[in-house]
């Protein structure tokens, strides 16, 4: 929740109301299922957001991690009462719960009335964590002949959120392509015009993680992408990349986690993210100082440990007519 200062006590009232005594009234389930329903058809006709679910569900197939966040129509359709007060009396327990605050608020006097207000809650302890997945490499082409473009998810394994090499991925992750300055934003949209959205992205969790590559372009050109992204990757295994490319993307990752800092809502949810993964606080000056720590020779080395031909997995979804794809052509 957010609210004025003057109102923190009114809104962790309204908070402690909505964790405790939850109505899951069938009216309002029958009505959120409706809008769930659409909203899952919404996604299937966006590419953009289909084809990272296929990539995700080929990707960890066979774990919870790689099943759609909104479910499926016959999922949500069979989803009743009894199971959401099921699921929440399992999860909302003092063993399983982390309270952030961020903005004009004292401390002492918060942690006092979250403490009265939810001394009722019971104790427990955290859920058991399910086992790390084991990702799947592999290839898989969707015709789909409505689309005008191809669109392409191509990834590999990356290291845990709390990995030590974290910060090195971090800038591996934005020289290859975070951002307008990253070499494959400059290779393949501004040097050849293969594509006009061409990006990254690292997707870190508890246990896994997963670095990808997204683009959209022409039937006859997707293979020509993959091409080059695929040459990327080898540069950046073969080479260690330049001080002023590397002063470059470390000054864009300190940028964004400042920046990032700036309202009290990711300062609340950067202090919960801590807790959870860490627990600890990291303030961002030790952030960046770790950030500052990378140098060249790391940078190049995570490259050659993720960009494995054996474990690259790509997804193409659109017009796929006479498009072949094989694991010798992801040789890096």
């Amino acid at each position: 929740m957010k609210s004025l200062a003057d109102h923190v006590p009114i809104a962790l009232d309204i908070l402690t109301d909505l964790v405790m005594n939850p109505t899951f009234a069938l009216p309002d389930i029958e009505r959120e299922r409706g809008v769930i329903l659409e909203e899952i058809k919404i996604d299937e006709d966006n590419p953009d957001v289909l084809v990272h679910e296929l990539f995700t569900q080929s990707f960890w197939k066979g774990h919870p991690l790689g099943k759609p966040i909104l479910g499926t129509t016959e999922t949500v359709a069979r989803l009743g009462q009894q199971q959401l007060l099921a699921y929440h009396n399992d999860r909302f327990h003092g063993g399983n719960m982390v309270f952030s605050a961020a903005g004009n608020l004292d401390h002492d006097s918060f942690t006092a009335a979250v403490a009265e207000k939810f001394s009722s809650l019971g104790g427990g302890g955290a859920l058991h964590e399910l086992q790390a997945p084991e990702p799947s490499a592999r290839i898989l082409l969707r015709n789909k002949k409505a689309l005008e473009q191809v669109q392409i998810c191509l990834g590999v394994p990356a290291p845990p959120i709390t990995d030590e090499n974290r910060y090195a991925t971090l800038i591996l992750n934005t020289v290859l392509g975070g951002g307008m300055s990253s070499r494959l934003f400059q290779t393949i949209r501004e040097e050849h015009g293969l594509a006009y959205s061409i990006y990254s992205d690292l997707s870190p969790y508890r246990d896994t993680g997963n670095l990808c590559v997204f683009a959209g372009t022409s039937t006859n050109k997707a293979l020509d992408v993959v091409d080059l992204v695929l040459a990327e990757f080898r540069s950046l295994k073969e080479m260690p990349i330049g001080i002023e490319e590397l002063t470059r993307a470390k000054d864009q990752v300190k940028g964004n986690i400042l920046l990032g800092l700036e309202s009290s809502n990711s300062r609340m949810a950067n202090l919960a993210r801590q807790e959870m993964y860490f627990h600890q606080f990291i303030t961002a000056e030790e952030i960046i100082a770790h950030v500052d720590e990378v140098e060249a020779g790391r940078v190049q080395a995570m490259a050659q440990r993720l960009f494995d031909t054996e474990s690259i997995a790509v997804t193409l979804l659109g017009r796929l007519d006479g498009v072949k794809l094989g694991r010798t052509r992801l040789a890096c």
